[in-house]
């Protein structure tokens, strides 16, 4: 039995699935015009990069528990000095089943921020990230003998720290971490606000060394 909710609605798995065949064909665009051959240059002016890989997140539905959901993360970054860039991220995550309801939950999120580089060294520098956008959340939880199934898209954001290491050539491994806060509904059918743990481990390719190659 499902309670209805005039709050939600129900968004289809190839709804998610367009929004992040957009996102990587975006990537994939931006990527090719960064590539193009062009006159070699000194280490000045900003660097750009971009990257994918993968992103698990243990989200807190209101008055349920934990979910622990994976999936995939991209992002592109510009440096404007040795110390501060920005970011743009997008990334979708999911789990099977969430308590035993028989519904998936995903988390499909948006969002872009300054970066700040307090330390480096030896190719590993320390990132620090405060970051802002939009969270969308479908989920299942629990209410009486019955269960609530729906989405909610709010205001969203994630601050957090991470590692990144050069590796040989143009490339790069990125560890972040994240607080991401979102939100969704409890079994009163009130919106509440998610505290949830984001971890993602991505492969990064500098599309412009600039000012990284005299870091």
């Amino acid at each position: 039995m499902v309670t209805a909710m005039p709050e939600f609605r129900v968004i289809s798995k190839p709804v998610a699935t367009q929004i992040l065949f957009a996102v990587a064909l975006i990537t994939a665009a931006v990527a090719q015009d960064r590539l193009r051959p062009e006159t070699p240059a000194a280490a000045s002016g900003p660097a750009f990069d971009v990257s994918v890989g993968y992103s698990y997140v243990a989200m807190q539905v209101p008055g349920a528990g934990t979910v622990n959901l994976n999936g995939v993360d991209s992002s592109g970054g510009i440096h404007f000095s040795r110390r501060w860039g920005a970011v743009a991220d997008a990334s979708y995550v999911r789990g099977s089943n969430v308590f035993v309801t028989g519904h998936d939950s995903y988390v499909l999120s948006a969002l872009a921020g300054p970066v700040f580089y307090p330390c480096g060294r030896r190719g590993t520098w320390l990132s620090i990230r405060a970051l802002g956008g939009a969270g969308l959340v479908d989920s299942a939880v629990p209410s009486g003998q019955s269960y609530l199934h729906g989405w909610v898209a709010r205001p969203s954001y994630a601050v957090g720290a991470g590692l990144e290491h050069s590796l040989p050539g143009p490339f790069a491994v990125r560890i972040n971490g994240d607080y991401l806060r979102t939100a969704f509904v409890n079994s009163a059918e009130v919106v509440q606000l998610q505290n949830n743990l984001r971890v993602t481990a991505s492969i990064v390719l500098r599309l412009r060394q600039g000012l990284l190659a005299s870091h």
